[in-house]
C-alpha cells in the first residue's frame, strides 16, 4: 500500500448509498478513484469529475479490468444481498493479487414483531397464504418470485428505483403500472407509512438492509399501521468494515486527508472565519433531520428571519419553534434568500439547492458535500463577552469543546 504523499488509486463497486459516499470521500481527498455500478442510474448518482464504469461484470470481467489499471486497493461496497458480485469482485482481486476490503452495514435484525424469511421464494409463500395488499420493497432482482402468486397483480405493490429499467422489469412481469412506486430512497418511517396508509398495506415484505437501507424506518412503519413485516434476512454473515472504520483505515494507510477545494478548482480553498450580522437576512434551510436541527439551533439566535422547508422535520426541529414549510424542495425556494443551507441528507437534492442558489448568487453551505458549497455552519459556542465558531474534523471539534466552554464561563475582561 501506498503512503505518503503518493495518490492512491482505488475501484469502488459502489452499489450502495455508503459506497456513493465512499466515492465522494475518496475523491473529496484527491485520491484518484474509479466507481464501478451496475446501471446508468447508479452512474448518474455519482459526483462529476469521477471515472465511472457502468455494466454488471463477472469475474474474468473484474480481473481484466484489475490487470489494467494500477491499483492500491478495489473496495467491494455492493449491497448486501448481491452475493454473486461479492463473489466475483473477491475472486478477480485473488486472481491478480490486488489488496480487497469489504464495506458492510451494521445488521439491525430485531427479535421480534417480523415472519423471517430466507429468501424471497419463502417470502411469496407467506403471502399466499395471508391476505392483503402488499408494499414490496426489496428490488426488482426479486420481483420473479411474486409473479407466481394467482392474485398478484392486485396485491402487490413493488416500490422499485425511478428508472426505465426497473420500471420496464415491472411491466414486463405483469405488475399494474398504477401500482408501481418508482421512487430514490431514503424513507423516512413517515412516508413509509404514508405510502402503507395509501394503498391500504397490510404486509411489506423487506430485506434486512441494515440502517443505510432504511431497514428500522421500514419496520416502524409497518408497526404504525398494523402491519406484517416479512424480512428477508440476510444470506450469509458477512466479515468486513463499517463505513466508518473503513475510512479510518483508508486514512491511515494511505495518509488521506479530505480537501476543502471550491467546486471545480484544483486549488486547496482555506475556509475563512467570518462573523457577519444576520439579523435582516433572509435565510432558508432545507431538511428536517439532525443535521437541519444543528444548524437551526445555530442560526435562530441570530438571523431575522429562518424558513425550513421540510416535509418530514424531526420533533427536535419542532420544538425550536421555527417556520417549517412542510413539504419538499421546489425550484424557486432559493429565491429571495441572503443565504441557503442545503441539510436534506440526500446529496442528490443538495446539489440541486445549491446549484439554484449558485446561479442566483445566493451563498448556498452543501451538507452532504461541504467542498462544493460556498461557506460552512460552524459548531457555535456563546458566551456575555465571547462568541466561538469552530468547524473542522468533526472528532477534533468535539474534543475542544469542553474547553471552549470552559473559556467562555471564565470572567472576561472586555477588549479596548
Amino acid at each position: 500500500m501506498k503512503q505518503g504523499d503518493a495518490m492512491a488509486n482505488f475501484l469502488v463497486f459502489a452499489g450502495t448509498s455508503e459506497g456513493r459516499r465512499l466515492v465522494e470521500y475518496l475523491n473529496a481527498c484527491g485520491a484518484s478513484v474509479c466507481a464501478s455500478v451496475a446501471t446508468e442510474y447508479g452512474k448518474m448518482l455519482l459526483p462529476e469529475g469521477v471515472e465511472v464504469l457502468s455494466k454488471r461484470l463477472d469475474t474474468s470481467d473484474i480481473a481484466a479490468l484489475l490487470k489494467s489499471l494500477q491499483l492500491d486497493c478495489v473496495i467491494d461496497a455492493t449491497h448486501p444481498y448481491a452475493v454473486l458480485a461479492t463473489d466475483h469482485i473477491h475472486a478477480a482481486c485473488e486472481e491478480t493479487g490486488t489488496p480487497y476490503l469489504r464495506l458492510i452495514r451494521p445488521s439491525d435484525m430485531p427479535d421480534d414483531g417480523c415472519v423471517f424469511v430466507e429468501d424471497a421464494a419463502q417470502a411469496a409463500e407467506v403471502l399466499a397464504a395471508a391476505t392483503g395488499k402488499v408494499l414490496l420493497t426489496t428490488g426488482v432482482k426479486e420481483l420473479d418470485a411474486f409473479v407466481h402468486l394467482t392474485d398478484y397483480q392486485e396485491r402487490i405493490f413493488p416500490r422499485v428505483l425511478p428508472s426505465a429499467e426497473s420500471i420496464q422489469r415491472c411491466l414486463a412481469l405483469g405488475y399494474r403500472i398504477q401500482n408501481i412506486i418508482a421512487m430514490q430512497g431514503p424513507f423516512t418511517r413517515e412516508l413509509n407509512s404514508a405510502m402503507m396508509r395509501q394503498i391500504g398495506a397490510s404486509i411489506v415484505v423487506t430485506k434486512e438492509s441494515g440502517g443505510a437501507g432504511g431497514f428500522a424506518e421500514k419496520l416502524g412503519a409497518a408497526r404504525d399501521a398494523g402491519a406484517i413485516a416479512v424480512v428477508i434476512g440476510r444470506p450469509r454473515t458477512e466479515v468486513g468494515l463499517t463505513y466508518n472504520e473503513l475510512v479510518e483505515r483508508l486514512t491511515r494507510d494511505f495518509g488521506l486527508q479530505p480537501r476543502t477545494a471550491s467546486e471545480g478548482s484544483g486549488t486547496a480553498a482555506r475556509r475563512f472565519p467570518l462573523f457577519v450580522n444576520l439579523t435582516n437576512s433572509k435565510i432558508a434551510l432545507f431538511g428536517g433531520g439532525a443535521a437541519a436541527v444543528a444548524r437551526a439551533a445555530a442560526l435562530l439566535p441570530y438571523c431575522g428571519a429562518l424558513t425550513v422547508v421540510s416535509a418530514h422535520p424531526s420533533p427536535e426541529l419542532e420544538a425550536l419553534g421555527v417556520t417549517i414549510l412542510r413539504r419538499s424542495y421546489m425550484q424557486g425556494d432559493c429565491a429571495g434568500c441572503e443565504l441557503v443551507s442545503a441539510a436534506t441528507g440526500n446529496l442528490e437534492i443538495d446539489r440541486a439547492i445549491c446549484k439554484e442558489a449558485h446561479s442566483a448568487g445566493i451563498p448556498a453551505e452543501c451538507v452532504a458535500a461541504p467542498p462544493e458549497g460556498a461557506f460552512c455552519i460552524p459548531t457555535v459556542l456563546d458566551g456575555p463577552l465571547l462568541t466561538i465558531g469552530i468547524y473542522g474534523d468533526k472528532a477534533a471539534v468535539e474534543r475542544m469543546i469542553p474547553d471552549m466552554k470552559s473559556l467562555l464561563n471564565q470572567k472576561q475582561e472586555p477588549f479596548d
